[in-house]
């Protein structure tokens, strides 16, 4: 295995930074973390459902995602299937911008406009690390 993962204490703020060990290198490296939403979208609601995610992409910029996609399924899946995608630069950033989410009032006011009539339906996620970045 060419990756590992190594804690690295943070004196200071008491906090972990998370890294990806390339043994091939020798050294440690900070890794990116991609989060990623698949979502089956309404017929007749795609604007809205981007228009969500627009004002939900500049809050997780603001809280840490160095970038936001928005995939639409062009072929393999119905085109009714985007995917919401938030990269970070490491992990830490990410559990910073997860914590942080809890408190945003910008965020929970998304979270609450989005639940009276949702646009889509969430039907899987995934947390991942970049091996490559």
């Amino acid at each position: 295995c060419l990756y590992g993962t190594v804690a690295k204490e943070v004196v200071g703020g008491w906090s972990q930074e998370i890294w990806s060990l390339d043994i091939t290198k020798k050294k440690a490296v900070s890794v990116k973390v991609t989060h990623a939403t698949q979502w089956q979208v309404k017929m007749g609601r795609q604007g809205d459902f981007l228009a969500i995610n627009k004002r939900a992409a500049a809050i997780h910029k603001r809280l840490g995602a160095s970038e936001i996609k928005l995939l639409a399924a062009l072929a393999g899946a119905p085109q009714t299937q985007w995917t919401y995608v938030m990269i970070f630069p490491d992990e830490m950033t990410f559990g910073s911008a997860m914590s942080a989410m809890d408190t945003d009032e910008e965020w929970l006011a998304l979270g609450a406009e989005f639940s009276v009539d949702p646009p889509a339906e969430a039907t899987n996620s995934m947390l991942a690390r970049d091996l490559l970045s």
